[in-house]
């Protein structure tokens, strides 16, 4: 409360209003100069509204002023998608439409053009187990598609091999012909995106992140904005742009002094997510050369000034990372649902009925965001080799395969789930990760890989992670890769400090999964026992 009268009180001495004093104001201006609400409702006389079961009270007397004794209103909304009532939004104004307009035509629209029978079928199967009056009144869908596969329920480990499992397969529907950008990873809470990050990176699948700060907004976009422009000025003069052939050329040549490559850096955070906005900026002289052949890049200069005066920032070609409540009016080919455990979905912090039902409305949101291809996940524990303490969320009960609803007699099982690749870990250690060194519990991805602290004492064999960088370049030359598709940095480090002996011991590092394990393990085990790179490599070659 403190801080938000702070906030309140700053507002007032910067002489600033926010979204919500907008509605506020307006309201007060409309109920209190009659004047002022006659000329607005002799201006605007049909009103539609859609997303209506979002409406706040404070939105519905801002409407209700606007209309004044007339009806000329148009709602659409669905009581089933409610899932912003923390900020004030409630169904019960879409519910209760009839009453307050009884001479109102409904129509009901259930048919689903988006979804194919199978996704429509599950999003059903989660609403017939929903109670409360948003249930009561809830719509049973339609699917207008071609039958498609049905969705994957897939149960891992821990959460580290979640993530490159989902990464896996993401790989795989990528080069089966799915476009990247027609691809989602949904979680509940944003601080879950940190692990699928790390795991595409690893991949080599391209992402973005969904929420995060407006693409014109971010330091490296205006930076290289202003690069552009310096360079679109001085023109032939410019030496970067001597021998560029093209705009996309010359725009590459004036990013690349940005820190912009051809190829993505390894790993994730701060220097991937630089690289990508940078690339959607290369990407984006590539689709406006071919619409404008002959264009300059004084003319690219002038588009990004009219982009960002819109807002209207370009694609960026990768996978979609997003929080469930931001995903909300989305859609694309394939949806990845992760996390799904009791605790996270619904959220601990739900505690009453209205609260665990609106958590399962947010589920079906989730569901209703595919069009062909749905996965939904979940991990038994939180690290490798944590205790397997975790359950599959009580909302998949009657609707994964081996599990019964909830109120059954029985207990819900895992038969017909999918288990994860990898081996089966002895699960010894219970609770969360925690460095080796000084015992402090790890949350960073990278320090997990580690199983230590970033500045904890080290006892990497120096020599071992030099020989396996120099391995590693070579392979990923001949696959034709970046390095770090092979192994991260990371990894490498764990793999030197751990210096496995066995496939067992190699499998248990994180980033190692079976994949990399049946791809590379040879080689990376024959490194450690002391083979120079020269001999791994021809042990590797037969593997191929």
């Amino acid at each position: 409360s403190q801080i938000y009268a702070t906030y309140e009180e700053l507002k007032r001495d910067r002489s600033v209003i926010d979204f919500e004093d907008v509605l506020l104001l307006t309201v007060a201006i409309l109920q209190d100069r009659h004047d002022i609400a006659d000329h607005v409702r002799r201006q605007y006389q049909h009103f539609v509204v859609d997303e209506y079961q979002d409406v706040s009270p404070l939105q519905q007397r801002l409407l209700d002023l606007w209309l004044g004794d007339r009806d000329t209103l148009c709602v659409v909304g669905d009581a089933s998608q409610t899932i912003y009532s923390f900020t004030g939004a409630t169904p019960d104004h879409l519910l209760n439409f009839r009453t307050r307009h009884p001479q109102a035509t409904v129509v009901k629209l259930v048919r689903d053009y988006r979804s194919t029978p199978q996704v429509v079928h599950l999003a059903n199967g989660l609403l017939g187990q929903a109670r409360g009056r948003a249930a009561e009144h809830r719509l049973e869908l339609v699917s207008q598609r071609e039958p498609g596969p049905e969705p994957a329920y897939t149960e891992y480990a821990d959460e580290p091999s979640e993530a490159e499992g989902t990464a896996r397969r993401i790989r795989d529907l990528i080069a089966a012909g799915v476009p990247a950008g027609e691809i989602a990873v949904l979680y509940r809470v944003n601080s879950q995106s940190e692990v699928y990050e790390q795991a595409l990176a690893d991949a080599g699948v391209p992402y973005q992140l969904r929420g995060a700060e407006r693409f014109f907004e971010r330091a490296e976009v205006r930076e290289a904005g202003v690069a552009l422009r310096g360079a679109a000025r001085a023109g032939d003069n410019d030496s970067l742009l001597d021998d560029a052939e093209g705009l996309p050329a010359e725009v590459r040549a004036v990013l690349s002094t940005k820190g912009w490559a051809s190829e993505p850096p390894a790993g994730s955070g701060a220097v991937r997510d630089r690289w990508e906005s940078l690339a959607a900026l290369v990407r984006l002289a590539e689709d406006f050369e071919r619409a404008r052949p002959g264009a300059t890049l004084s003319d690219l200069v002038a588009e990004l000034d009219e982009r960002a005066a819109a807002q209207h920032a370009p694609t960026v070609q990768g996978v979609t990372l997003a929080s469930l409540h931001s995903a909300k009016g989305l859609e694309w080919d394939a949806v990845f649902l992760v996390g799904l455990t009791e605790g996270m979905m619904p959220i601990t912090y739900a505690k009453t009925d209205e609260q665990i039902e609106e958590e399962r409305r947010l589920l079906y949101v989730g569901v209703t965001r595919a069009r062909l291809h749905l996965s939904l996940s979940w991990s038994l524990s939180r690290s490798p080799g944590g205790r397997a303490g975790r359950r599959p969320s009580r909302f998949l009960n009657g609707l994964r395969p081996g599990s019964v609803p909830l109120g059954t007699r029985g207990t819900a099982g895992g038969g017909g789930i999918e288990r994860g690749p990898g081996p089966v870990l002895k699960r010894g250690r219970r609770g969360p990760a925690r460095c080796r060194v000084c015992g402090r519990t790890l949350t960073d991805a990278g320090e997990m890989k580690l199983m230590r602290c970033e500045d904890c004492p080290s006892d990497m064999d120096e020599a071992l992670y030099e020989r396996l960088r120099d391995w590693r370049a070579v392979r990923a030359k001949e696959i034709g890769q970046p390095a770090y598709c092979v192994f991260t940095d990371k990894t490498l480090m764990a793999i030197a400090e751990a210096v496995p002996g066995s496939e067992g011991e190699l499998a248990v590092i994180s980033g190692v999964g079976a994949r990399k394990l049946g791809r590379f393990g040879t080689a990376v085990l024959a490194i450690c026992a002391g083979e120079t790179v020269e001999e791994a490599l021809g042990g590797t070659a037969d593997e191929m």
